[in-house]
């Protein structure tokens, strides 16, 4: 029997963000999927616009596909509202979940297929991504991350530790034995959190290039946005102190700290000269640390269902990264290395 797989897409406002025409195109590239034992589930983050009634129209006129919208009283952020939308997936017989960004459509009609099949193929991948298309045209095959868990894109997928947020499929028994998405978390570095967790229990994540998504990026927040650097480098303390082993935890911090002045802090002080974005970093970092209780108090459950050793979670990582976040460009150029 063909696995049932849950489309999962998390909206907020969409229909003012990027409108009716992109969210037609966004709902058909999911209907014209070849896919046949597919469940489209439209999680509906606490919209103020009108977006659910829009979406449950259009839903409406397509046949063919089971699906529902899921109307939450408030934002529950990108943890929260897929989290919601995985439960309901979940206990409707769902052994996939594609989670998918309301600002992403997808390029071709064999997708999930494709996806699917690399799963069952490798019981070891735990999540895997299409090739997904930046709107300026860049390529994203996932995220290496340094020894501090600060992602850089990655174009060829052939080192990644994480796959890309806005549009991945995950096994719904796995996402369930880690824990779902972490609530606190609320948006940003969620992705990086998961797949750390994946890989404590020894599950690998990959980019399967053969197929293709179009992303327009940032819609909700915003490139370069303060929120991004706030809930990023929040979420990053955050993530080390669940998921580092003992020894790791602090070498990890520290290293956190220091290229977040480097190549954050500073840069946004001294090239941006851009006070909100400074303000972001500091809050970001001073309340991860802060509240590092509530990532303390999950750490005894990250770390209980370890099977990988903290060696070969390093040899995932990139630690040239690290060395361009303490030494950024600039400063290399000035020092002549």
């Amino acid at each position: 029997m063909v696995p049932k797989v849950s489309v999962i897409i998390l909206m907020y406002n969409t229909l003012s963000k990027l409108g009716k025409e992109f969210i037609k195109k966004m709902i058909e590239s999911v209907y014209y999927q070849d896919y046949r034992n597919l469940m489209l589930v439209i999680v509906d983050n606490g919209s103020h616009d009108k977006t659910a009634d829009y979406v449950l129209k259009l839903l409406n006129e397509y046949s063919g596909i089971e699906y529902n919208v899921i109307r939450l009283p408030k934002n529950y952020g990108y943890t929260g509202g897929n989290n919601r939308g995985a439960v309901y997936s979940i206990n409707r017989g769902t052994e996939y979940l594609f989670f998918m960004n309301d600002d992403v459509i997808l390029l071709d009609k064999n997708l999930i297929t494709v996806l699917v099949k690399s799963l069952e193929t490798d019981q070891k991948l735990g999540a895997v991504q299409p090739l997904i298309i930046n709107r300026d045209g860049s390529i994203n095959c996932g995220f290496r991350v340094g020894l501090s868990s600060i992602p850089k894109v990655d174009r060829h997928g052939e080192k990644i530790f994480y796959v890309n947020g806005a549009a991945f499929l995950t096994r719904s028994k796995l996402f369930m034995k880690v824990g779902m998405f972490d609530p606190d978390f609320f948006l940003y570095h969620d992705d990086v959190d998961y797949a750390w967790r994946l890989r404590l229990l020894n599950y690998r994540v990959a980019c399967i290039k053969s197929v293709k998504a179009y992303h327009f990026g940032s819609a909700t927040v915003g490139e370069e946005s303060p929120k991004y650097y706030y809930f990023m480098l929040r979420n990053a303390v955050w993530a080390i102190t669940k998921n580092s082993s003992e020894t790791a935890f602090i070498p990890r911090l520290s290293l956190l700290l220091m290229e977040s002045t480097t190549s954050f802090l500073l840069h946004h002080l001294l090239i941006r000269r851009n006070a909100d974005l400074v303000k972001a970093d500091i809050k970001g970092l001073f309340n991860g640390v802060k509240s590092i209780k509530v990532a303390i108090s999950k750490r005894k459950i990250a770390q209980g269902m370890r099977l990988t050793p903290e060696t070969l979670i390093n040899k995932t990582m990139d630690a040239s990264i690290d060395f361009e976040l303490l030494f950024p460009e600039l400063f290399r150029r000035k020092l002549k290395f």
